[in-house]
């Protein structure tokens, strides 16, 4: 009988063992590839919807008097891809009184971050307020859901929006314990969030939201394309109303690939687990059938415009430092 050697009780399946995560092994695209250009998805869509594009506007932290621009861009919907302020009432507020008089009907659409969940209430409770707010202030406030943007041409934008939490997987999903272990001790970005029953949210809670959002995301995006492909709609559908010039675009806070995170980053070389918080990996859904013609996302320090297999993935956030050079607040892209 051979030998047992006290290391075998502890030989991972090939699949968990050590190595480096997929995404590594694939080249950085380049974002000159697709600056100012359009995307597939835009066929069929003369003159396309025009997207106003901002993120992490962090209002109110050091007021430091930003404003939104005057006049505003020319643009047919707002999009928001989260940390307006902290607090996502006071998220809501601020938009509103910055847009005062001057949407004339234009959709405006948030997707709340890590900041607007700041509050003395658990996520369904911030989310079911700031719905019942955001209505009164023109203000459609997704997690989760999904809305569709009639184009005026007889097609539509169908926007498919969540927080989309870090799963905590950037570098392999060997190493996803870890970062959450470590994140439990220094994770900033869940100070003042609240877990529904009441205990701080922890890096568990964060990676439960993420696997339900992909889920979310997924699906959607599978529903979207049978129905633009003349399949039907089944009435557990995630998206409805979906015809053959239709564009779907996703809209989520954290971002959908490590590739947005710039590669002379800090946090690169830093904590073990702060690039996972920033990032998680969703190359996949955009090379896949029915992958969305554009991924606006917000949650990384400086601005990014690149395509990733069948996707367009943009993010214009207002960060706290010289990357804010890349900020446009008047950034507008065409779908």
């Amino acid at each position: 009988m051979p030998q047992r050697r006290e290391s075998d009780d502890h030989v991972l399946p090939r699949v968990f063992r050590e190595g480096p995560p997929a995404w590594k092994s694939r080249r950085r695209p380049d974002p000159t590839s697709v600056a100012n250009a359009r995307f597939p998805a835009s066929v069929g869509a003369a003159g396309g919807m025009r997207l106003w594009i901002l993120s992490d506007l962090a209002v109110g932290r050091d007021d430091d008097g930003f404003v939104l621009p005057d006049p505003l861009p020319r643009f047919d919907a707002m999009l928001v891809a989260g940390n307006v302020a902290d607090d996502l009432a006071a998220s809501l507020e601020w938009l509103a009184a910055a847009l005062h008089d001057r949407l004339r009907g234009r959709p405006v659409i948030l997707v709340p971050g890590t900041r607007d969940y700041r509050s003395e209430l658990p996520p369904s409770e911030t989310l079911r307020r700031a719905r019942e707010k955001g209505s009164g202030l023109g203000i459609v406030v997704l997690a989760d859901e999904a809305i569709r943007l009639p184009d005026g041409r007889g097609a539509a934008v169908h926007v498919i929006g969540a927080t989309l939490w870090t799963d905590w997987s950037l570098n392999g999903a060997v190493h996803a314990q870890a970062a959450r272990g470590y994140a439990r001790h220094g994770w900033t970005g869940a100070c003042g969030l609240l877990a529904e029953d009441g205990r701080p949210w922890g890096p568990h809670d964060a990676a439960g939201a993420h696997a339900r959002s992909r889920a979310f995301i997924e699906d959607a995006l599978g529903n979207a394309v049978c129905q633009r492909l003349g399949f039907g709609t089944s009435p557990t559908a995630l998206v409805s109303g979906v015809g053959p010039g239709d564009r779907v675009v996703v809209m989520t806070h954290h971002a959908p690939s490590p590739f947005s995170l710039p590669p002379d980053w800090e946090g690169w070389y830093g904590d073990p687990w702060l690039a996972a918080s920033y990032a998680t990996d969703l190359e996949d859904v955009m090379d896949a059938w029915g992958a969305p013609a554009l991924w606006v996302h917000g949650c990384v320090p400086a601005a990014v415009d690149f395509r990733l297999g069948k996707t367009r993935v943009v993010a214009n956030p207002r960060p706290r430092d010289d990357r804010g050079k890349a900020f446009d607040p008047t950034l507008v892209v065409e779908v």
